[in-house]
């Protein structure tokens, strides 16, 4: 999949945390083109991609809670639009995905009742795994070069930690980002990033998938305009 054929509206996503499908469907969607849902450090579970995905109005990721292939599955049974999949570290990491998330013949994913296949989820989900370690930077070419990856999404959180550097706006941190997002251009994949800094924003590279913040921080904003707090 190339970047041309990206199903988002919007490359702007927000990213769930704690918020479940009663709360979404109180969330404003202007300008948002998909949501991101956290299954490795929010509350959210897997039986809550379920509920969210009725309610959402634009497409819906899931950030894995680890690469272990029946998880990804049972993800996957949910119908959601793809996985975003942590701390992939080499192109060896990257075609074991492929297995796990494809069917046969591409892959060894089985098929079932899920939800996906009754509700009639996307044949080809996408595959993003996430670049967020020297070792998954280093190895970057042989990531997004992998058949059956759509692209990479960069943590640059963990990047940073990983790289030793002191911040996500550190220059060693932003060239790291450009450095992933020339690669994957080359290659026609998708690329996306994490920000919740607006001093990142602006230093990014053009992404077909930025997720702009989280739902805590939107809340948080939300709280402090309503009552004027400085």
């Amino acid at each position: 999949m190339t970047a041309a054929s990206t199903p988002f509206r919007s490359p702007h996503g927000l990213w769930l945390t704690l918020l479940g499908a009663d709360a979404l469907e109180a969330v404003p969607f202007e300008g948002v083109g998909w949501v991101g849902v956290d299954l490795q450090h929010g509350r959210l579970e897997v039986a809550d991609l379920a509920g969210i995905l009725r309610v959402s109005p634009v497409p819906v990721l899931a950030r894995a809670a680890s690469q272990d292939a029946a998880h990804l599955a049972r993800v996957l049974d949910t119908g959601v639009a793809g996985v975003i999949v942590p701390g992939v570290g080499s192109g060896q990491e990257a075609a074991a995905l492929v297995s796990a998330v494809r069917l046969p013949p591409e892959g060894r994913r089985s098929s079932g009742l899920s939800r996906s296949a009754l509700v009639g989820g996307p044949a080809h989900p996408l595959l993003l795994p996430m670049v967020e370690t020297r070792g998954g930077l280093e190895a970057v070419a042989d990531i997004v070069v992998c058949d059956g990856v759509d692209g990479v999404f960069v943590g640059p959180y963990d990047l940073s930690l990983s790289l030793g550097r002191p911040s996500v706006v550190d220059e060693e941190v932003v060239a790291a980002i450009h450095h992933v997002a020339s690669t994957a251009r080359r290659q026609g994949v998708l690329v996306g990033a994490f920000s919740a800094d607006r001093n990142l924003d602006g230093r990014l590279p053009g992404l077909d998938l930025l997720g702009v913040d989280t739902d805590v921080t939107a809340i948080r904003l939300g709280m402090a305009q309503l009552f004027g707090a400085s």
